[in-house]
């Protein structure tokens, strides 16, 4: 294959692509050419690529390395020409997706590939694909059995999504419409001149519109309600508008029945469930209610014919007022939309749609009012649902949160506090003083891990304890101040558990919780704890537990309150199912979440008057596995050279503290991009970290989890901790199998640091 000539190549100097010659091996990339547009794709100069042969495939994506390696394997048949697709890193890591076109032949030697190609940036392709990709995950399942069209419209009127069209129930492909024009898809110009005035005016008003029209579709002419609607973005900025356009064929054909024959519009009327009415202008009263409105709403249709407000008195009475008065200012007016409640007859609550049509006459006078009630409880009770669901996941973000923050601030206590103890002798006053800050420190975590409980958290992070303390501090904590008694029957023989000790002490303090409401008046809360072997929780009527765990601890929580129903008792562990007024509905329902994510039950026995025994099993661990904890662990000393990672300054100083008191040097960084520039260096340099220590969670930069994949790709044998606030993230649960070598949840002493530091850099060098 030729090579470029001097003249050619001074061609390429001012063209916005990458234009290279160069031999190929596997990751080496060896350049004899690159024109110097490849600085401003990637911020590598010419040069900088001759030099190091790895270099450019450093820049490739780690995510889509192994799909441009497979593409260059060994091809049958030599020259060829290979076009790919990938994803590059710019300057700041900045994403770059570029086409590689390249024709490659065989080199001098084996294994060798000559490449003549060129690269070209792609990111406006790339962003139509990953758009494409975003709305089809959010709007299929949202729009996709919707009988209305939903489309969304960006500034230039091209269509964004869609999923249908005007008569098909099917789902439109993406690639029918995306990036499209009106009259691509076969709407008439008039009709695409009407719908993007419309678009226009809404991104600029930034109000709600809507219009009516006549479509031919392949099911004759329909008419069609379309309402545009703005989308502003967190700046306010409309950049897209929303369009919602409703097949209202059947509501003016029934419009058209009235004005040829009152009979054929009865029949119409007479086989739906929606409420038919017609109010005459010029008698003020109304003079047809179809019989949907006794059917349904248990009225009188007599008594709405000589009075044509006695359906107000259906109405529920808290919006009476407002819908009495929107009625009489605009019953003669141009049309009436308004949702409100009903009683029926039945006395139960119903939400309903009730909308007015304005009839004409032939010279253009309003002489009649069609008015249209549909019963709309059901999709009220999905919004509340959806706003019930969208407040709660918002305070679990805020509850995850304060629980993160807080674990730093214990941290920062909690390091400090154990520094100071270990320079003090044990006889020290000060010594005993220290221990009892940092065991109320250490109980001050229960507050976080409630918070964090509530939150959205992940696998639980299981450690072998002994519940019998765990039981006698929690009962006594929630119980404190209350005039309901705890008695304790707990085995003195109780076999160890494997357990998150966070989410079980919030199992616990919600059935004791419900305990103490249940007893209003006092009375006892019976704690019973024991052993039981599978056959023993089988025979007490709960059923056959798994088969590969055959030991127990059964943990009874015994009260003598109101007692449940037989109806309710079955939808206790139901979400949101709650009998009290102020009362979430979630924290059986949590709790039988936790406790099946232990491999455990949580069943419950009650009847009226009788009060309550709600019974936890959790699977028992065999006592030889159980580590036995020393009275006062050791700080473990070692040697090396740390890399510590966290946002918050006051943590990076206590754990700087930590690693020098156990005898390490350290070095700080306060984010992902200076802690993998410092590794870097530190390798250069000849003088590489033993380990690096790595916050989960760094707002608005690179967190453990990505740092931790890009060490990695520069060291495989990288020895790396992980530490979080965020204690049941499941990262930290399952740390082994994101690369990193250890863990500590926050937040933790200079013996728990010193203890995993210790621990990695052993097991490395065994």
């Amino acid at each position: 294959m030729n090579s470029f000539s001097q003249n050619e190549r001074s061609v390429f100097d001012h063209v916005p692509l990458v234009v290279y010659q160069c031999t190929q091996q596997g990751i080496d990339r060896n350049f004899e050419f690159v024109s110097p547009y490849v600085y401003s794709l990637l911020s590598l100069t010419p040069e900088q690529l001759s030099q190091d042969s790895k270099a450019f495939f450093c820049r490739i994506h780690p995510d889509d390395r192994n799909l441009f390696l497979r593409a260059w394997e060994k091809h049958t048949q030599l020259p060829v020409t290979i076009r790919l697709e990938y994803r590059m890193l710019g300057q700041g890591n900045r994403v770059v997706w570029v086409q590689e076109n390249s024709v490659m032949s065989q080199g001098s030697v084996e294994n060798e590939m000559i490449c003549h190609g060129a690269l070209i940036e792609i990111s406006d392709h790339q962003h139509i694909r990953e758009e494409l990709q975003r709305w089809d995950r959010e709007l299929q399942s949202l729009t996709g059995n919707l009988p209305d069209i939903i489309g969304r419209f960006d500034r230039k009127n091209r269509v964004m999504y869609l999923n249908r069209w005007w008569d098909s129930v099917d789902p439109v492909p993406p690639e029918k419409y995306l990036g499209k024009q009106l009259i691509e898809l076969g709407v008439s110009q008039k009709v695409a001149g009407v719908f993007e005035e419309k678009i226009q005016s809404v991104c600029k008003k930034g109000t709600s519109e809507s219009l009516e029209i006549s479509h031919p579709t392949g099911k004759g002419l329909k008419n069609f309600e379309i309402r545009f609607c703005p989308e502003p973005t967190i700046g306010g900025q409309i950049l897209t508008v929303l369009l919602i356009c409703r097949d209202v064929t059947d509501v003016r054909m029934a419009e058209l029945a009235f004005k040829d024959s009152d009979e054929k519009f009865r029949q119409l009327a007479e086989t739906v469930d929606s409420v038919f009415w017609i109010w005459d202008v010029d008698l003020q009263q109304i003079v047809y209610v179809s019989p949907a409105y006794q059917r349904l709403w248990g009225g009188d249709p007599q008594k709405l014919m000589n009075n044509p407000f006695d359906w107000l008195s259906i109405v529920f009475q808290e919006d009476q007022a407002k819908v009495e008065n929107l009625f009489l200012k605009r019953i003669d007016a141009k049309g009436l939309d308004i949702e409100y409640r009903i009683v029926t007859g039945h006395h139960e609550l119903r939400w309903i749609h009730n909308r007015t049509f304005p009839v004409k006459d032939s010279s253009g006078r309003i002489h009649r009012i069609i008015g249209i009630a549909q019963d709309v409880t059901e999709r009220k009770k999905w919004e509340e649902e959806r706003l019930k669901g969208a407040k709660l996941e918002s305070l679990g973000l805020l509850a995850g949160g304060l629980a993160h923050d807080f674990n730093n601030l214990l941290t920062a206590i909690l390091g400090q506090l154990s520094l100071a103890k270990y320079t003090l002798d044990s006889s020290n006053p000060l010594f005993t003083r220290i221990s009892e800050a940092e065991h109320a420190s250490l109980r001050a975590q229960d507050i976080a891990r409630q918070l964090l409980t509530f939150s959205k958290g992940g696998a639980p992070v299981k450690k072998t304890v002994s519940l019998k303390e765990i039981l006698y501090e929690n009962v006594r904590l929630v119980l404190a101040g209350s005039n309901v008694r705890p008695i304790f029957n707990i085995s003195d023989e109780l076999w160890p558990v494997t357990i998150d000790a966070g989410q079980i002490c919030q199992v616990i303090h919600n059935l004791v919780i419900n305990a103490r409401q249940a007893m209003e008046e006092g009375g006892e809360c019976i704690i019973q704890a024991h052993n039981v072997t599978g056959d023993g929780v089988e025979l007490s009527g709960l059923g056959a537990m798994s088969s590969h765990a055959q030991d127990w601890i059964e943990i009874r929580f015994i009260d003598n309150g109101i007692g449940i129903s037989k109806d309710n008792l079955e939808k206790i562990f139901d979400p949101y199912f709650t009998t009290k007024s102020t009362g979430s509905g979630l924290g059986l329902a949590t709790s039988y979440s936790i406790v099946r994510n232990h491999g455990g039950l949580l069943a419950v026995k009650s009847a009226l008057g009788e009060g309550s025994t709600f019974s936890l099993f959790l699977p028992a661990t065999p006592i030889q596995e159980m580590s036995p904890e020393l009275p006062e662990r050791s700080v473990k000393v070692g040697q090396g050279k740390i890399l510590i990672m966290d946002d918050e300054i006051q943590i990076r100083k206590v754990l700087g503290e930590m690693v020098e008191t156990c005898g390490y040097s350290y070095q700080a960084a306060k984010d992902g991009d200076e802690a993998l520039r410092n590794f870097c260096e530190a390798r250069e340099m000849g003088s590489p970290f033993s380990a690096v220590i790595l916050d989960l969670t760094i707002p608005g930069g690179l967190g453990g989890k990505e740092v931790i994949s890009r060490l990695l790709t520069i060291d495989p044998q990288v020895k790396a901790i992980v530490v979080s606030g965020y204690s049941n993230d499941p990262v930290l649960a399952n740390y082994q199998e994101y690369g990193f070598k250890g863990r500590v949840a926050k937040p933790f002493n200079l013996v728990d640091l010193s203890v995993v530091l210790h621990s990695v850099l052993e097991k490395t060098t065994s």
